[in-house]
């Protein structure tokens, strides 16, 4: 039978369903405690299943997640529990169960099971311990307890030993680094004195290159002055050609004189 709903407090049955559903985990843990207290784990565990599968037919009916926790513990505190989804017809998706204690099985004490009824009388349920008992096991859980203290001890050794050797990579990294940038600096240093070596045959082949004009500039000098030469040579040669023909010149006309003048001679002596 479905819950009753409140119109004015509870108009969804939302409340009313979330009571249901305690109510009934509380009924089902405590027939669980009544009728399995000597069972084992495993068979708590089962019959536990099945009571939150019971009891999940409550949330149907207002189409909710409601979830399902029966844990029982024997007297030996072993603990059994089973969590159930119910699925809410508002997605496709596969709902997860999950443990809501990581899938670790609990001891629970439960202060009830072990309260003086009679307050006059010894009628707490709590199994007797002598006082050597007592101290032997509360001596024994001590060491224990030291036993995990050198091991949470050795444990954050670890860790500042595993962080340090992170630190130390990031050393090393850094060295790479350092040793990378050395050698690009190393290979700038090269590829600035490669440009210096081809600044000087640049300049050594400027230098040739001015001595080659030199060359030249003496050979242009050395034809400008034979062409003086030449024009000088062939001024003289002109000039003395003249003069012989001028000589030639003279020499005929005195021939030619002193013919004439033979003849007249000639004549006047006849």
């Amino acid at each position: 039978m479905p819950p009753k709903k409140n119109p004015i407090t509870d108009p969804t049955g939302e409340k009313a369903t979330a009571k249901a559903a305690r109510s009934a985990d509380k009924k089902a843990r405590e027939r669980l405690k009544s009728r399995f207290s000597g069972e084992s784990a495993s068979q708590l565990k089962d019959t536990a299943q099945k009571i939150a599968e019971n009891t999940s037919s409550v949330g149907d009916t207002a189409k909710t997640v409601t979830t399902a926790v029966s844990t029982v513990s024997n007297s030996l505190g072993n603990v059994a529990e089973s969590v159930g989804l119910i699925p809410t017809g508002k997605t496709s998706q596969t709902i997860k169960t999950h443990d809501a204690y990581g899938g670790l099985s609990l001891p629970v004490f439960e202060p009830q099971q072990f309260i003086a009824g009679d307050l006059f009388a010894d009628s707490s349920t709590l199994p007797r311990t002598s006082k050597l008992e007592a101290d032997a096991i509360v001596e024994s859980i001590e060491e224990k307890r030291q036993t995990l203290r050198v091991v949470g001890a050795n444990l954050d050794l670890n860790t500042d030993v595993l962080k340090t050797g992170v630190k130390s990579e990031k050393m090393t990294q850094a060295a790479i680094d350092y040793g990378t940038s050395r050698v690009n600096t190393d290979t700038k240093l090269t590829q600035f004195e490669t440009a210096q070596v081809q600044y000087e045959i640049g300049l050594t082949k400027l230098d040739q290159t001015r001595e080659k004009l030199s060359h030249e500039q003496v050979t242009l000098e050395g034809l400008r002055n034979e062409t003086d030469q030449r024009k000088r040579f062939w001024y003289e040669k002109y000039n003395l050609g003249e003069s012989r023909i001028k000589q030639v010149q003279l020499a005929k006309y005195q021939l030619d004189a002193k013919i004439g003048a033979i003849e007249v001679e000639g004549e006047v002596a006849e």
